[in-house]
Protein backbone atom coordinates (compact mmCIF):
# COMPACT_ATOMS: atom_id res chain seq x y z
CA UNK A 1 0.00 0.00 0.00
CA UNK A 2 1.40 3.40 -0.88
CA UNK A 3 1.69 6.11 1.75
CA UNK A 4 -1.49 8.18 2.18
CA UNK A 5 -1.31 11.78 1.01
CA UNK A 6 -0.90 14.41 3.69
CA UNK A 7 -4.41 15.14 4.90
CA UNK A 8 -6.53 15.19 8.01
CA UNK A 9 -8.06 11.81 8.92
CA UNK A 10 -10.20 11.18 12.01
CA UNK A 11 -11.04 7.55 11.27
CA UNK A 12 -11.18 4.73 13.77
CA UNK A 13 -7.67 3.62 12.78
CA UNK A 14 -6.05 7.06 13.00
CA UNK A 15 -7.97 8.53 15.91
CA UNK A 16 -7.48 11.98 14.52
CA UNK A 17 -3.84 12.68 13.81
CA UNK A 18 -3.35 10.71 10.58
CA UNK A 19 -0.98 8.21 12.18
CA UNK A 20 -2.32 4.62 12.12
CA UNK A 21 -2.55 3.26 15.66
CA UNK A 22 -1.16 -0.14 16.54
CA UNK A 23 -3.29 -0.48 19.69
CA UNK A 24 -6.63 -0.26 17.88
CA UNK A 25 -7.12 -4.06 17.98
CA UNK A 26 -7.36 -3.92 21.77
CA UNK A 27 -10.16 -1.35 21.71
CA UNK A 28 -11.79 -2.79 18.58
CA UNK A 29 -13.81 -5.28 20.66
CA UNK A 30 -15.80 -2.41 22.16
CA UNK A 31 -16.87 -1.07 18.73
CA UNK A 32 -20.20 -2.07 17.20
CA UNK A 33 -20.02 -4.86 14.57
CA UNK A 34 -20.32 -2.51 11.57
CA UNK A 35 -17.39 -0.39 12.72
CA UNK A 36 -15.27 -3.49 13.42
CA UNK A 37 -16.07 -4.89 9.97
CA UNK A 38 -15.23 -1.63 8.19
CA UNK A 39 -12.01 -1.07 10.17
CA UNK A 40 -10.85 -4.62 9.37
CA UNK A 41 -11.60 -4.18 5.65
CA UNK A 42 -9.65 -0.91 5.54
CA UNK A 43 -6.74 -2.36 7.49
CA UNK A 44 -6.57 -5.56 5.38
CA UNK A 45 -7.52 -4.32 1.90
CA UNK A 46 -7.25 -0.52 1.96
CA UNK A 47 -11.00 0.06 1.68
CA UNK A 48 -14.37 -1.62 1.92
CA UNK A 49 -17.66 -1.17 0.11
CA UNK A 50 -21.03 -0.73 1.78
CA UNK A 51 -24.12 -1.58 -0.23
CA UNK A 52 -27.59 -0.39 0.68
CA UNK A 53 -30.79 -2.03 -0.49
CA UNK A 54 -33.20 0.86 -0.73
CA UNK A 55 -36.69 0.38 0.62
CA UNK A 56 -38.13 3.76 -0.36
CA UNK A 57 -35.11 4.78 -2.46
CA UNK A 58 -33.18 3.04 -5.24
CA UNK A 59 -30.16 0.99 -4.09
CA UNK A 60 -26.72 2.54 -3.69
CA UNK A 61 -23.16 1.65 -2.68
CA UNK A 62 -20.15 3.59 -1.41
CA UNK A 63 -16.55 3.09 -0.41
CA UNK A 64 -15.06 3.46 3.04
CA UNK A 65 -11.32 3.79 3.52
CA UNK A 66 -10.00 5.31 0.28
CA UNK A 67 -9.46 8.61 2.09
CA UNK A 68 -7.57 6.91 4.92
CA UNK A 69 -5.47 4.53 2.80
CA UNK A 70 -4.77 6.52 -0.37
CA UNK A 71 -5.70 10.14 0.34
CA UNK A 72 -8.42 9.72 -2.29
CA UNK A 73 -12.01 10.85 -2.28
CA UNK A 74 -14.52 8.17 -1.36
CA UNK A 75 -16.77 6.96 -4.20
CA UNK A 76 -20.54 6.35 -4.35
CA UNK A 77 -22.91 5.01 -7.00
CA UNK A 78 -26.67 5.44 -6.81
CA UNK A 79 -29.58 3.88 -8.65
CA UNK A 80 -27.91 0.59 -9.64
CA UNK A 81 -28.93 -2.64 -7.85
CA UNK A 82 -26.86 -3.14 -4.71
CA UNK A 83 -24.59 -6.02 -5.77
CA UNK A 84 -23.53 -4.62 -9.18
CA UNK A 85 -23.10 -1.17 -7.58
CA UNK A 86 -20.77 -2.67 -4.97
CA UNK A 87 -18.73 -4.39 -7.69
CA UNK A 88 -18.40 -1.13 -9.65
CA UNK A 89 -17.37 0.88 -6.57
CA UNK A 90 -14.84 -1.83 -5.72
CA UNK A 91 -13.39 -1.73 -9.26
CA UNK A 92 -12.91 2.03 -8.94
CA UNK A 93 -11.24 1.39 -5.57
CA UNK A 94 -8.77 -0.95 -7.30
CA UNK A 95 -7.97 1.75 -9.86
CA UNK A 96 -7.32 4.23 -7.04
CA UNK A 97 -5.14 1.68 -5.24
CA UNK A 98 -3.17 1.29 -8.47
CA UNK A 99 -2.55 5.03 -8.75
CA UNK A 100 -5.61 6.63 -10.39
CA UNK A 101 -6.34 10.11 -9.07
CA UNK A 102 -9.97 11.16 -9.41
CA UNK A 103 -10.21 14.71 -10.73
CA UNK A 104 -13.13 16.80 -11.99
CA UNK A 105 -14.24 16.04 -15.56
CA UNK A 106 -12.48 12.65 -15.55
CA UNK A 107 -14.36 9.93 -17.43
CA UNK A 108 -13.73 6.37 -16.29
CA UNK A 109 -13.72 3.92 -19.18
CA UNK A 110 -13.44 0.18 -18.75
CA UNK A 111 -15.12 -0.05 -15.35
CA UNK A 112 -18.52 -0.84 -16.87
CA UNK A 113 -18.45 -2.36 -20.33
CA UNK A 114 -19.85 0.00 -22.94
CA UNK A 115 -20.03 3.02 -20.63
CA UNK A 116 -17.81 5.79 -19.38
CA UNK A 117 -18.59 6.87 -15.85
CA UNK A 118 -18.52 10.55 -14.96
CA UNK A 119 -17.75 12.14 -11.61
CA UNK A 120 -19.44 14.80 -9.52
CA UNK A 121 -18.54 16.04 -6.02
CA UNK A 122 -21.06 15.19 -3.30
CA UNK A 123 -22.40 18.10 -1.25
CA UNK A 124 -21.99 17.40 2.47
CA UNK A 125 -25.72 17.91 3.13
CA UNK A 126 -26.25 14.36 1.74
CA UNK A 127 -23.74 12.61 4.01
CA UNK A 128 -26.01 11.88 6.97
CA UNK A 129 -28.77 10.58 4.71
CA UNK A 130 -26.62 8.26 2.57
CA UNK A 131 -23.26 7.50 4.20
CA UNK A 132 -23.94 6.50 7.80
CA UNK A 133 -21.33 3.72 7.94
CA UNK A 134 -18.67 6.10 6.56
CA UNK A 135 -19.60 8.73 9.14
CA UNK A 136 -19.25 6.11 11.88
CA UNK A 137 -15.87 5.00 10.50
CA UNK A 138 -14.44 8.50 9.95
CA UNK A 139 -16.08 9.87 13.12
CA UNK A 140 -16.20 13.43 11.76
CA UNK A 141 -15.28 15.39 8.64
CA UNK A 142 -13.42 15.79 6.48
CA UNK A 143 -13.79 12.84 4.15
CA UNK A 144 -14.71 13.94 0.63
CA UNK A 145 -17.02 11.85 -1.57
CA UNK A 146 -17.60 11.85 -5.33
CA UNK A 147 -20.58 10.38 -7.14
CA UNK A 148 -20.06 8.06 -10.09
CA UNK A 149 -22.49 9.01 -12.85
CA UNK A 150 -23.65 6.95 -15.79
CA UNK A 151 -24.87 8.51 -19.05
CA UNK A 152 -28.33 8.30 -20.58
CA UNK A 153 -28.86 6.53 -23.92
CA UNK A 154 -27.70 9.71 -25.71
CA UNK A 155 -24.41 9.76 -23.82
CA UNK A 156 -25.39 12.67 -21.58
CA UNK A 157 -24.73 12.73 -17.84
CA UNK A 158 -27.08 14.13 -15.19
CA UNK A 159 -24.75 17.12 -14.88
CA UNK A 160 -25.26 17.97 -18.60
CA UNK A 161 -27.86 20.67 -19.16
CA UNK A 162 -29.12 18.85 -22.27
CA UNK A 163 -29.82 15.49 -20.59
CA UNK A 164 -33.28 14.01 -21.13
CA UNK A 165 -35.74 14.91 -18.36
CA UNK A 166 -36.43 11.84 -16.23
CA UNK A 167 -33.57 9.85 -17.76
CA UNK A 168 -31.55 10.07 -14.55
CA UNK A 169 -34.24 9.87 -11.86
CA UNK A 170 -32.46 6.94 -10.18
CA UNK A 171 -29.35 9.11 -9.75
CA UNK A 172 -29.72 11.88 -7.23
CA UNK A 173 -27.97 15.14 -8.07
CA UNK A 174 -25.70 14.90 -5.03
CA UNK A 175 -23.60 17.86 -6.16
CA UNK A 176 -26.58 20.05 -5.21
CA UNK A 177 -27.43 20.79 -1.58
CA UNK A 178 -30.36 18.58 -0.50
CA UNK A 179 -32.63 21.56 0.00
CA UNK A 180 -31.94 22.74 -3.60
CA UNK A 181 -32.41 19.32 -5.22
CA UNK A 182 -35.34 19.06 -7.67
CA UNK A 183 -38.36 17.06 -6.58
CA UNK A 184 -37.46 13.35 -6.85
CA UNK A 185 -37.61 10.05 -5.00
CA UNK A 186 -34.37 11.10 -3.26
CA UNK A 187 -36.01 14.16 -1.68
CA UNK A 188 -39.56 12.87 -1.21
CA UNK A 189 -38.92 9.47 0.39
CA UNK A 190 -39.66 9.17 4.15
CA UNK A 191 -36.79 10.68 6.12
CA UNK A 192 -35.56 12.66 3.07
Amino acid sequence: MREPLSRECHCLLCEGDGTPRRWWRSVEKSWPYRERRNARAVREYGWGVTGVVGTTLPDWAYSIGLWHSYGSVEVCLLGIPQQPAMVIVNEVGKLIRDGLVLVPDLKLAGVVEGYELGLAPVHDSWYERLFGAAIDYYQRPPFPVVQLLWPDDSGRYPTDLEHKPGAHDAQAALWLPRDEHPHSVWTQAPGA
